[in-house]
């Protein structure tokens, strides 16, 4: 036991009245511990693993299977799902990004159909999809905007949201905001849909031992607080409301009608249908799978790319700067069209685009792409193929990551029929990105991201999970509105690499931040290069530690080279980089595989 006082009658004697106010006081002031979400300390990981397994397997709450700890982070395995939704409230860098209050171990692929879709039976039986998943549990529903989880876990995350909503208020603190539950969902007001549902839930699923336990060790081993909800189901409906058995949510003078509960199914057959390998398609790849890692809108225009998985022959990866309606892109600006050399990429073989270079398996799509020094958006897409090998065009896009520099980021999410004034540079995010493949940077004319490889579970190795957390992290990026960042680094076969600092040099300082720059090295102007100048006669430390990333030549002997770790966790060979200190260097070899 960590913290004491978690006793039900010892922790709520304080109380003169079970309002909001007071509860809140008492689960925010209680809160005496914010875990790490991955680290090689005890993070959100490992208190999943404790908190909703058995020692050596995990449930999972949309599939209401076990599954072994192992897998934690792989894209065929299990990841930590946050059931309020990052894109209805919860940040990065606060408390509510790491509660796991309202954690829980999810099937990798049925949390991304889950996505940020709100809790609620459908709306309409005629598109509604019933399992929500084809893995997902038979008892479970979905359609665009709902998602009604498996009937066994209904009341535990009601309890879970009612918590969140009373344990983050705002409170004056720029990384919280005001989570409110409601039957009129909106991102910007925070306020995550459907309140009516949750009561009903709430009430239908009662409180269980399971559920008891699990609250108990949250308290005295991981966080110190404890979910009110779940020691006085009673609470509820002083701060929320009744439950009514109304089948209708109304809200700003409309309603709709609910779907009846969905019953339990015969199982399916957990293998879909095999789509075949078709020229052109996406073939496998899947929101996240490739991400843009550095863009220059100053002259010459350039992006690279960075595939978090192998990407296989003759795929078709398109790149656009224009903006995403909902429906299809407006066609002011330019598409590009990347076709996978014969015998695919590696996870790590960066590509990219630039003006005049890399004319070789590049295509131009339509219009001209042309990024804007005032702020543009860039996503990568696919087309998905169905069973005959067609491609469906835009009834069948798969986004694959993006990102935004407008001044004032996305406009707003997809939503056909807005009014938001898409263009040149205000583009809506595609749901299927906006939580973890799809930053909306501040305005700058030129960024590159950067990977904190010691805060990966398994450090110096990092998984696509940890990889795409950090890539959606504002502060691992770095812009500038100088000069870009250098591109001659593309097409070549680069690591995740160690942020340990070699020995020589110029001066290094012990509590240098451990970054690295993935598959470019940055490169300033004469302006800050004499500033480096000067800071290294007088052997004072750089503000940073920068990574060089050498080009290697040989990809063909990476390739031969290469092991598997069972299905992924594909491994590179070492590759040298320069480590940055001052104007001068030191050569080390250090490895980190995306695993």
């Amino acid at each position: 036991m960590v913290f004491s006082g978690c006793g039900v009658s010892e922790y709520y004697s304080s109380l003169t009245s079970s309002s909001a106010s007071q509860l809140h006081t008492l689960v925010k002031d209680t809160h005496r511990q914010t875990l790490p979400y991955t680290s090689t300390a005890t993070d959100v990981w490992d208190a999943l693993i404790d908190l909703d397994g058995d020692g050596s397997k995990v449930d999972l709450i949309y599939r209401g299977i076990k599954m072994s700890n192992s897998l934690q982070g792989d894209t065929d395995g299990w990841n930590r799902e946050h059931l309020w939704p990052k894109s209805y409230g919860v940040g990065y860098s606060g408390s509510d990004f790491t509660d796991v209050h309202h954690l829980r171990p999810a099937d990798w692929g049925v949390n991304a159909a889950r996505g940020n879709k709100q809790f609620s039976a459908c709306w309409d039986s005629n598109e509604c999809t019933i399992p929500a998943n084809y893995e997902a549990a038979t008892d479970t529903s979905s359609d665009s905007e709902r998602w009604m989880p498996p009937v066994a876990v209904r009341g535990d995350i009601a309890r879970a949201m009612f918590y969140m909503a009373v344990r983050y208020d705002g409170d004056d603190d720029p990384d919280l905001k005001d989570l409110v539950l409601s039957d009129c969902p909106s991102k910007d007001g925070a306020k995550l849909g459907y309140l009516s549902e949750l009561l009903r839930w709430h009430e239908a699923d009662p409180v269980d031992s399971a559920e008891i336990a699990r609250n108990s060790k949250v308290c005295e081993d991981y966080q110190g607080n404890r979910n009110p909800f779940v020691d006085h189901p009673e609470y509820v409906s002083g701060i929320f409301g009744a439950a009514n058995d109304q089948s209708e949510y109304n809200c700003g003078g409309g309603s709709a009608t609910l779907s009846p509960t969905p019953s339990p199914v015969d199982p399916i057959d957990p293998t879909p249908t095999p789509i075949p390998h078709v020229e052109g398609a996406c073939n496998g790849l899947e929101p996240g799978d490739v991400i843009p890692i550095a863009v220059n809108t100053n002259n010459p225009d350039s992006v690279i790319f960075l595939p978090l998985v192998d990407l296989p022959q003759f795929s078709s990866i398109y790149i656009t700067d224009n903006a995403w309606t909902g429906l299809n892109f407006y066609r002011n600006e330019g598409i590009k069209v990347f076709t996978v050399p014969e015998g695919g990429m590696l996870q790590g073989e960066t590509f990219g685009w630039e003006v005049g270079k890399w004319s070789t398996h590049w295509a131009s799509e339509s219009g001209s792409f042309s990024l804007s020094t005032q702020g543009d958006s860039v996503l990568a897409y696919c087309f998905g193929a169905d069973a005959n090998g067609e491609v469906n065009a835009w009834t069948n896009v798969k986004f694959l990551g993006g990102l935004s520099t407008a001044s004032d980021g996305w406009a707003g999410r997809e939503e056909p029929g807005n009014d938001y004034d898409y263009g040149s540079t205000h583009s809506a995010v595609p749901a299927s990105l906006e939580d973890f493949a799809a930053p909306a940077l501040p305005k700058k004319k030129n960024y590159g991201f950067l990977l904190n490889t010691e805060s990966c579970k398994k450090s110096p190795s990092c998984t696509r999970e940890e990889v795409l957390s950090q890539f959606m992290d504002l502060s691992n990026w770095e812009g500038s509105d100088l000069d870009g960042y250098d591109t001659s680094v593309v097409d070549s076969v680069f690591l995740l690499t160690d942020g340990g600092q070699g020995g020589g040099g110029g001066g290094g300082d012990e509590d240098m931040m451990n970054f690295i720059i993935i598959g470019m090295a940055v490169l300033f102007g004469l302006v800050l290069s004499c500033v480096f100048c000067l800071l290294c006669r007088k052997k004072e430390p750089t503000p940073q530690s920068r990574f060089d990333m050498t080009k290697n030549n040989h990809r063909n002997n990476m390739r031969n080279s290469r092991t598997t770790a069972g299905s992924k966790g594909l491994q590179h060979e070492k590759l040298k980089v320069a480590v940055g200190k001052g104007l001068k260097g030191a050569k080390m070899k250090s490895n980190l595989e995306l695993v």
